[in-house]
Order: structure tokens, then sequence, then C-alpha cells
């Protein structure tokens, strides 16, 4: 029954959005004054511009534009406008209810981030504001083929504005907003300021900056008392500069230089947790509550007395060199250098006493890539483009994990537990013979190189007019190196294997293809299918853990496999008046990179969960029934979920035999976390009938996502409802040169966690409870502001 109310739910939707206005998603080509047709949407979602209602596979592309009216600065914020992208924890993404469940920094993502053409190796390359945008396109199902490396479930391609030849403008964004911040008596300001310059420098070339200034308070309030030398920055800044050189020498030969700096700083949002739910038995709750904090899912009240802060400095430079034959065959290469360096802290435990004060990271990555294309002249039956790609990172990381469990300082140094102790070696209890550091804790320092090669390619031939057949292939080698260290300290309880020095060495060879073909039947009707295979690369264990015999290693993670099948249609009907998109996929992903919990270590341990499923039908719908009204929308139904996973690990008190014998149990059809069975999306636009430049309008969205569960064992605390958020906002555009207006966002102030976890602290107490925290975004609440927008 629900799920059929769901599909009516959809329907009502396209009818709804078929009767009514549309907008596109992407860069579009308005139409003429007095046209009423959707405009056209340009993307490269496969490297060439061309309309999305001429590309064979599923996207959803949202213009820079769009993202301004409804205040989105983040790529988290995109979600709300793409039915199948969801947003997770630390910063990670899922694509069809499939994404990347860990956090280590030696396993790749399942969604890659591509940035005007540069595949981002990790996602702390992410994080800063968007500005300057000209598009964001969300490609669903794996898209490795064409775009580098590892895309085994999607990608985000993020396109921001080229400099433009002849043209001496820029233009000035601000924005206000005021986040509620429900427990505490204040509110969370918020201000982000852009600059764009586009200065010509000859006839032939152009330099445009950019400049970016950020600063907002977490909704999230912390009640507790920081410890003495401890740092606390909750409230995120953020500094970026970006520079872009465009040179054409002449009509075939061009280079495209790009250089960036982000500086980001603040923890809000991010890791400053709140209890949710208490278990029976918590020894966390009375801690708690002495300095009034009550759990619930209503409760943004924080109170570490621990360090929490979080430094990431990210940038780059890349360089295009394109040429253009005289025959219409383009060569272009593209080499790139991204980096970020990252310092972090957050208090584990999350109240006024020392359990678990420190979870502390530090973290260097630099990577290089080339790519040398080949693209083939458009307009004959033979299209398409093939290359050859290199990948090189390094990935330095040290952090630990430690604090002394609440003990009383004068217990600490006596044995057993010699915190501190003055040891005496060979000696006899009660002496202490060891000293130890801390009661409980882990440490690890590793340095991770990654190569990667491959050669690619995808052609199209015409076979008759209108049919055309799609073939594309990619062959990628990976080899991997990790050093890792244990030892920095000692522990009573170390949740790590074995001190000392582990190296491992892990290589593949992949073959990835896809092959499909796409008939245009009528000018505005075209029908595509194709089958494929995506591609995610090995990785490690970010700690060394201990084998059945006690000897400690490091796990290798085997790559993931992704097998795509999909078939579509892309329609417009009414002289353009209405766009319809539909389609329906299958995939299956072999050997699942996940991140759990071992309950015997107090840590998380990647493993590869067999095979997962996810299939399902989108839906996107634009329409402009008369000039002035715009709609667009779109709606996912979706079923993913393990079809193979026998070694999940167990929660407290799951009635499973199994969970008895050896804390694990078969996941096998249970859904992945935070994959809704149904999503839908929709935003609207009137601008009203005006004589003159001075144009009001008025802009809605509503989002709605059925109910999901955020842990991966399917812990019932981790289970989270229906959810629909509203937004809106009130503006006047003065032609092309000032808009300013009024916006909602979250209107009804619907607390939505990013995530929900176990808290480890309580499960490893005695007695062991099962509590839970939650993580909120900056988008958890109602946030009302203002932006002006002066172009000149």
């Amino acid at each position: 029954m629900k799920t059929n109310s769901r599909l009516k739910a959809g329907l009502v939707l396209t009818t709804m959005l078929a009767s009514m206005p549309g907008v596109a998603f992407a860069q579009a080509t308005a139409p003429a004054e007095g046209d009423v047709a959707t405009a056209e949407i340009v993307v490269t979602a496969q490297r060439r511009s061309e309309s999305i209602q001429k590309v064979p596979l599923s996207l959803t592309a949202v213009t820079g534009a769009e993202l301004r009216d409804r205040a989105i600065s983040d790529l988290a914020g995109v979600a709300a406008a793409a039915p199948s992208l969801q947003i997770g924890s630390d910063a990670s993404f899922s694509v069809r209810g499939v994404g990347t469940l860990a956090f280590a920094g030696t396993i790749d993502s399942s969604v890659a981030l591509a940035v005007d053409e540069v595949n981002m190796g990790r996602p702390a390359l992410g994080t800063p504001l968007l500005m300057d945008l000209q598009r964001v396109e969300v490609l669903n199902g794996p898209q490795g083929l064409l775009f580098g490396k590892n895309a085994s479930a999607g990608l985000l391609n993020v396109v921001t504005a080229r400099p433009e030849l002849g043209v001496f403008g820029g233009s000035t964004e601000l924005e206000f907003s005021s986040r509620d911040t429900p427990g505490a008596n204040r509110s969370a300001p918020g201000i982000i300021a852009k600059q764009v310059l586009n200065i010509p420098v000859s006839a032939n070339s152009a330099l445009r900056l950019n400049v970016l200034y950020g600063y907002q308070e977490s909704p999230v309030t912390n009640i507790g008392t920081v410890a003495a030398g401890n740092r606390f920055d909750s409230n995120r800044r953020n500094f970026q500069i970006k520079g872009k050189y465009l040179a054409e020498f002449s009509d075939s030969f061009s280079l495209y230089v790009i250089g960036d700096y982000n500086r980001a700083t603040g923890a809000g949002s991010f890791f400053d947790a709140t209890w949710r739910e208490f278990g029976t038995g918590s020894a966390a709750r009375p801690v708690y509550a002495q300095v009034g904090g009550v759990a619930g899912p209503d409760n943004f009240l924080y109170a570490g007395d621990g360090a929490m802060y979080r430094d990431i400095d990210t940038g780059g430079a890349q360089a295009t060199l394109k040429y253009v034959t005289g025959s219409g065959l383009e060569i272009s290469n593209l080499f790139a250098w991204r980096f970020y360096d990252v310092e972090q802290s957050l208090d584990i435990d999350r109240l006024q006493t020392n359990l678990v004060n420190v979870n502390y990271t530090k973290s260097n990555y630099n990577q290089y890539s080339n790519e040398l294309r080949v693209a083939l002249p458009s307009g004959n039956r033979l299209g398409g483009q093939v290359g050859l790609y290199y990948f090189q990172s390094k990935l330095n990381q040290e952090g630990e994990i430690f604090g002394n469990q609440g003990l009383p300082s004068f217990v600490l140094p006596s044995f057993p537990f010699c915190v501190g102790a003055t040891a005496v070696p060979g000696a006899f209890p009660p002496t202490c013979s060891v000293r130890n550091d801390y009661f409980i804790g882990r440490d690890a320092k590793y340095t991770m190189d990654t190569k990667s090669y491959a050669a690619f390619g995808q052609l199209t031939y015409e076979v008759v007019d209108g049919l055309q057949v799609i073939g594309g292939a990619r062959f990628t080698h990976d080899k991997i190196d990790v050093d890792l260290f244990h030892g920095k300290r000692n522990y009573f309880i170390s949740l790590s294997g074995p001190n000392g020095r582990y190296l491992q060495t892990s290589s593949n060879d992949n073959f990835s293809w896809k092959l499909g073909a796409q008939y245009q039947a009528t000018p505005t009707i075209m029908f595509y299918a194709f089958h494929g295979r995506g591609y995610k690369g090995p990785g490690f264990n970010d700690t060394a853990i201990r084998n059945s015999s006690g000897v400690g290693f490091i796990p290798t993670i085997r790559p993931e496999i992704s097998n795509t099948t999909e078939v579509g249609v892309k329609s417009s009907f009414f002289d353009r008046k209405l766009t319809l998109n539909i389609s329906a996929f299958n995939t299956d992903f072999d050997d699942y990179q996940v991140q759990s919990l071992d309950t015997a270590l107090q840590t998380f341990v990647v493993q590869n969960a067999a095979k997962v499923q996810a299939r399902g039908i989108e839906v996107n719908v634009s329409a402009r029934p008369f000039a002035g009204l715009t709609i667009n929308g779109g709606f996912n139904i979706l079923d993913t979920k393990f079809k193979s996973f026998p070694g999940a690990q167990c929660y407290l008190g799951q009635a499973v035999a199994s969970c008895a014998v050896n804390n694990t149990f078969d996941a096998t059809g249970l859904r992945l976390p935070i994959s809704p069975k149904f999503t839908s999306t929709v935003q609207a636009t009137y601008e009203l009938p005006v004589s003159g430049t001075t144009v009001p309008y008025i802009q809605g969205n509503w989002y709605h996502r059925s109910s999901v569960n955020y842990i991966l064992n399917g812990a019932p605390g981790g289970a989270f409802g229906a959810v629909d958020t509203f937004g809106f906002s009130l503006g006047v555009k003065v032609g092309d040169k000032m808009q300013f207006s009024l916006f909602c966002k979250n209107c009804t102030n619907e607390h939505i966690p990013q995530s929900i976890g176990i808290d480890p602290g309580d499960l490893a107490g005695r007695p062991a409870a099962l509590s839970y925290t939650q993580v909120f975004g900056l988008d958890a609440v109602r946030s009302v502001g203002g932006t002006l927008t002066i172009r000149y």
C-alpha cells in the first residue's frame, strides 16, 4: 500500500508539472522574449557540450541561478534540487541510494566529484563553498568511463563560469541569514559575500577573478564548559580565491588555466553531535543531565569539554591546452594538481568528563593527474573520443584517539591501569612494570601512495538516420601502497592491532565497458538503452587489526564493481512547453565497500560487503505553460538493498541467533543507509507581468523524502520518518543588473539530521547500552535572510 501511495504521489506530481510551468535543470539558453518554451539546457555529461535532451543517460543539472534563488551555497544543499542525491556524514554523497559507507582516507568514493573536468581524489577537496557557478550536474549510475578515477555509483560534475573575452565586468553577491537554534536563547547569523571580476587582458584573452568570504554559525549550542587549554571553534569561516585565465590564440588553439586557494575553519554541523536517545543503563545519561541536557530528536545541545575544531586548506592549479585541426579533430591535454591540508579534533564522548576526549587527525594530500583526449569531429556518422589518463596521489595522515574513561586521577596510576605511573621494568604487581599514557586509545601514522593508469574511449556510430550505437571501454591499472605505524603511545586498552610497522601493497587491473544505443524517433523524442560496468579501485583499512590468531595485519579492500542496465526516454511536447524525461535502471554491485563498528575493538573497520542491488525509476519534468511562470521537478522510486552481506555487525540486543555466537548477522535484504524508497522535489518561479525593467518575482520549493535508516545494520534508533521541507523567496529583478530577494529555507523548521550513529562509549560500558547520537547540518533548521546581487 505504501509503495502504491508513493507511486500515486509521483504520478500526481508529474501531472501537476505537466499542466504547469517548468524550468530546466542546468546551463540554459533562455527563450526569446514572449516565448513560453522551456529553456534549452546544455551540459557536459559526456565531456562535450550538448543539449541535455540528447544525452543518453539519466542526470539532473541545476544552474547557478537556480541555486542562487534558493540560497544554496554548498554541495550538500544541491540534494534539495536533485532527488537522486543524498547527503551523508563527513561530506559524503550517495546517488540512487549508493555511496561510500566509510570515512577512512584509505579508500575512494563511490560517488566521484569533478570540478572543471578534474576528478577530485578525496571528498575533502569538495569542501569549498560554491562560487561563480555555471551549473552542477548530478550524473546517475557509473561514470568512470569518461570522468577519470572511480565513479562506480555516480558523479557530481561542477562547472564554473569561464572568462569572457572582450568583456570588462563583474558582480557582487551578498547573503545574510539567521538560523534557528532549538533549545537556546540565541540566533545563528551568517553572511556569505562573493565577488567576481572579468578583465580583458588582450583582444583574445581574459582573466576572471573570484573571491569569497563566509561566516556561518552552527544551530547547535554548547552548554558545557570547555576545559582550559582546549580549542573550541564551532563557527564556520570560509575564505576562497580563484583565478581563471583563458587565451584563444587562434580559432583552433587555446589555453585555459585555473588556480585557487581555499581556507575553511570551524567544526559546527560536522563534529558537534548531540544525544538523540539513551539506552537502558546508559552511563552518559546522568553526566549529560548535570548540565541540563536531555536526549531527543530535537536536541541541539552539545556538552563536550574537549577540543573541537576543523581547519582545512585546499587548492591547486590546472591547465588545458586545446587544438582543433582543420578537419575538426579536437586534441586536448589537461594537467592538474590538487591538495588539501587538514587538522581537526573532536571530543568523542560529548560530555563534561574525560571518557574519550580526543579524536585528533592531521593529514596532507597531494594529487597529480594528466589527461590526453582526442575528440572526433562532430556532424559525422562516427563520433566520440579516446584518451589516456594518469593519476598519482600521496596521503600522509596521523591520528590518535584516547581518553581515561572518566576514572578519577588518583586511580589511574595504580595497577593494573598504570596510566602516568612510574614504571619499574620487570616488576611484579602491584608495581607497574609499564607506563600507559591513557586508559583507552589508539594511534596510527601512515603514508598511502596511489598510482593509476588508464586508456579509455567512447564511440558512437549512426547506423541509419536517427539511430546510433554506442560503445565504450576503459582499461585501468591501479597500484596502492601503505606504510603504517602503531605505537606512539601505550594504552591499558588498545583499540587497534599490535604496535609496530605494517607495509602493504595491492594492485589491480580492470576493464570497464559500456554498450548501448539511442534512437531519435522525432526531433523532440529520444529513446536510449545501455548496459555498462563501473569500477572503484582497491583500498586498505586505516588501522591494523588482529586476525583470529592474534596477529596484526592491515586488511586489503577489494575493488568495487558495478553492472548497470538503464533504459530511458527524453521528450519535449507542445513546442517545448513541456519536457518529460523518464529512466529505469538496475545496478548490481559486487564487493561493495563499507565501514562498520567492530564491537570487540570498539573501532570502525572497512570491509567488502559482498553484493548490493539498486533499481528504480527516475522522472524529471519541466513545463512553462505561459510567460513568467516556470516549474521544474522530479521524483525517484528506489529499491536499494544488500543482496548478500553475511558478515554485518550486530547491534546490541539484536534478536538474531548468530549475534550471540560471533556478533555478526546476514544483512541480505536490508536496505542501505539513507536510501529512501521515494524522493521528490518541485521548484516554481513566477515573474509578475509588469512593464519596464523592474520585475517582481516569487519562488517556492518543496522537497519530500520517505523514511530511511541512517545505520548500516538497521538498528532501530537509526530510523527516521518521512520528511517534507518547504522554502520560498520573494524578490525583484532590475533588468540584468541587480537582484534582491528575501528567502526562507526549511520554513516549517523540520529537524532533519545529517547522520545518526550508535555511541561506541555507551556500547562499551558496563553494562553496555544502545545509545544514539546525531549530527545536524546547517539546513536542519529554519533559516531566513536576504540576498543582493549587483552586476556591472
